[in-house]
């Protein structure tokens, strides 16, 4: 909605120098001036609350900074040019009397309608606002409408007196003036000229509360979203940090799983280069390395699937309960900033500023999921000190068969060297235990640290939202502790 902020035409300067009333060529300073006077500045106390607004409506879900906004611009314009009307008619005196006055009832007609209308508007403020602010609208629209009638009444005694001064068979001069301008007919123009001014006068205030109030509440919204939103980054922040330290930990294990294959196939390549000299079917040598890419294989599989899986639950439980909470807090903070514009409670103020300060504390921060994460980042370590014993603990065990044929065995054809390498399918299950054992250490490590994160991000979130209910549960005894307005 376009904000119309008028130029008020009430030039009061205009009467300064030759005044002439309503078209007679007759000084009366006394009259004029009393209109003058009886009009004041009404209008500006509207003009002023409009101009004061600073919020956006589009920054407004409630529509209560458009509403206001409309009702000032049904008001002010039109009551700008009426009320300009008279106060230029009332020292004019080359006007076209009839002409003159048929452009009051017009003005009046056109500014009674668009009262109208701004009443029709400020039914919208009916459920955003304090009821008694409601009322003082609806009320002060209503009877400056009906003020209006009073007005057109002055204006039209006002009118019989100009035509009957002006077709008398003398002229009127300033000696007589006042009789057909006494202090009756004048108090019919001025009394309705000083009641529109004070409506005027209590609506642009009205404006003005309203239109503060609101703006404070989307203040608040507006702050305790950018906390949200921070803390929001600080959980990806931190949840980035967790899944670094994830990977690092897997490429970790990757390197300590390479260098370990890479020394049982350094181990047996010298055996393999032997082949030929032993005489002997060595393909339950070749099945155990085959067994070794196999297990190699696995492993790596096992360790991406049980490192994804962590990453995954972490996430998954991160995003659940960060919706979960951010939809509990702005629920109440929502219910906190929509009491303070439309609870009547004498306490509202009060009330609502304690509860935006505890909103904004740390018992109720959304950042705290993601000290869940932070607390672990050490917990892993452990986790690649045992893969690293473990896995020299593989390659010793899958580098003895080796290491004894070599050293017990003086030829490489016979019945030692036969003996050897009939172990290989034994010592391949015995290899394929060992590296299924660091594997499931790998995992059960990953799945511990990954339940306690999930547990604590579940305990954090329920705690924050338990918190979160329970200042609004004070903030509503807080109101109702208060009289109502």
């Amino acid at each position: 909605m376009v904000r119309v902020v008028p130029i008020v035409v009430l030039a009061l300067s205009a009467i300064c120098g030759v005044r002439c009333e309503f078209g007679l060529d007759v000084s009366a300073p006394t009259v004029t001036g009393a209109i003058a006077t009886a009009i004041g500045s009404g209008i500006s106390s509207v003009v002023r609350a409009n101009a004061s607004i600073k919020v956006e409506p589009g920054a407004d879900s409630s529509g209560t900074i458009n509403t206001l906004i409309v009702i000032s611009n049904n008001v002010t314009t039109p009551m700008n040019r009426l009320l300009g009307s008279i106060l230029a008619g009332a020292s004019n005196r080359n006007a076209n009397i009839q002409e003159l006055f048929n452009n009051f009832s017009v003005l009046i007609k056109n500014t009674s309608s668009a009262i109208v209308a701004a009443n029709m508007t400020a039914q919208n403020l009916k459920t955003v606002t304090k009821s008694y602010l409601y009322e003082q609208m609806i009320g002060n629209l209503t009877a400056l409408n009906n003020t209006l009638k009073n007005l057109s009444s002055g204006l039209d005694m006002i009118q019989s007196q100009v035509q009957m001064a002006a077709s008398a068979q003398y002229p009127p001069t300033i000696l007589n003036i006042t009789t057909y301008f006494n202090k009756t007919v004048l108090a019919n123009l001025t009394t309705p000229l000083r009641t529109v001014r004070t409506y005027l006068t209590a609506i642009g205030s009205t404006i003005t509360t309203i239109a503060t109030e609101r703006s404070q509440a989307i203040g608040y919204q507006t702050q305790f979203n950018e906390t949200i939103s921070t803390g929001i980054r600080n959980i990806a922040n931190a949840e980035a940090n967790f899944n670094r330290t994830v990977i690092e930990v897997y490429q970790k294990i990757t390197q300590q799983q390479t260098n370990t294959f890479k020394a049982i196939n350094q181990t047996y390549a010298s055996v393999l280069n032997r082949a030929d000299s032993y005489g002997i079917d060595i393909r339950n040598l070749t099945q155990f390395l085959s067994d070794m890419v196999s297990a190699n294989a696995s492993f790596t599989q096992f360790v991406e699937l049980s490192t994804n899986y962590s990453t995954e639950q972490v996430a998954k439980a991160l995003q659940e309960q960060t919706n979960t909470v951010t939809d509990t807090l702005l629920s109440v903070i929502n219910y906190v900033t929509n009491q303070s514009v439309t609870n009547s409670s004498s306490n509202t103020a009060s009330c609502t500023q304690k509860a935006v300060q505890q909103l904004q504390q740390n018992p109720v921060a959304i950042n705290r999921l993601a000290s869940c994460m932070q607390s672990e980042a050490n917990s892993f370590r452990t986790t690649t000190q045992f893969v690293q014993v473990q896995m020299d603990a593989v390659k010793n065990a899958a580098a003895s068969l080796a290491v004894q044929m070599s050293r017990i065995c003086q030829r490489d054809t016979g019945p030692c060297t036969v003996y050897f390498f009939a172990a290989f399918p034994d010592h391949s299950q015995r290899v394929q235990n060992k590296i299924s054992v660091v594997a499931g250490g790998v995992s059960n490590d990953e799945q511990i640290v990954t339940g306690r994160i999930v547990d604590c991000i579940n305990g954090v979130s329920s705690d924050i939202m338990a918190n979160a209910q329970n200042i609004r549960s004070k903030f509503i005894t807080c109101l109702s502790s208060g009289m109502r307005k």
